[in-house]
């Protein structure tokens, strides 16, 4: 008898609702190393999907290092999810505002930019935004340290956002204000004595250091985030199909 979950829930891409249930089971052992994982076309039957939608689940567990996929043999599960560390994908626009629809948020500031914050690091005037500081978590394992600026017309309540999913989502359900684009810059970085402390990491250990500017139709910026994640909890992973070449042309 299949022990999965049967209808996926919540507001993510399907093939990452799927490949969420298959982690779970893997992690709560009710599949173990060695074992086999359902196929794509059971997959299919069980949660009325397509194959492809099938194939994205299974990729991603892949690209998590949990399973590895043999012709003629299937998905065999090799290791069950580390506690620490959050994957996101990028695979396009969706998979890039991902990470904040499911690594929760919990605000340590909110209130005015101070002159010496985030805004004069981005060259902007302090007195048109609003800081956020916080914590990036999914369950009880942190797994980020940010900071946010909002600009001020379209700044959420802190009620709305503490705990949530998505500032970006809470803008645009608030305000109507839309992401329109985009712009990501990933960098390394040693942890300092203080971003050691406050991660509960070693100092001087590697840390990822993720970059966002997010700017609306008009191309006017109304939210900048910057986020630290010690090495060993957060990963991104990218994959790229190569399209078929026309042979007629």
């Amino acid at each position: 008898m299949n022990t999965l979950k049967r209808r996926p829930v919540g507001t993510a891409p399907r093939y990452r609702q799927i490949a969420q249930i298959l982690r779970a089971a893997i992690g709560n052992g009710t599949y173990k190393v060695g074992d086999l994982l359902p196929g794509e076309i059971e997959l299919c039957a069980l949660y009325d999907i397509s194959r492809h939608t099938a194939r994205d689940a299974l990729r991603l567990l892949t690209d998590e290092g949990l399973v590895v996929r043999r012709r003629r043999a299937g998905t065999m599960v090799t290791a069950p999810p580390g506690p620490a560390t959050f994957v996101q994908p990028l695979g396009g626009f969706e998979d890039l505002l991902q990470y904040a629809g499911e690594a929760r948020l919990r605000i340590i500031y909110y209130g005015p930019a101070p002159a010496d914050g985030l805004a004069q690091t981005l060259d902007l005037l302090p007195d048109d935004w609003r800081e956020l500081r916080g914590y990036r978590g999914k369950g009880a394992q942190t797994v980020g340290l940010t900071r946010m600026l909002i600009r001020k017309d379209c700044a959420p309540t802190g009620s709305d956002i503490d705990g949530a999913s998505s500032v970006a989502g809470a803008i645009e359900a608030r305000f109507g204000v839309v992401a329109s684009r985009v712009d990501q810059r990933i960098s390394a970085l040693t942890l300092s004595s203080l971003l050691a402390q406050l991660l509960g990491a070693p100092e001087g250990s590697a840390a990822l250091h993720t970059q966002r500017q997010y700017r609306d139709a008009t191309g006017r910026l109304y939210l900048a985030t910057e986020t630290v994640h010690p090495a060993d909890r957060f990963a991104y992973v990218t994959s790229y199909t190569r399209e078929r070449p026309d042979i007629d042309r």
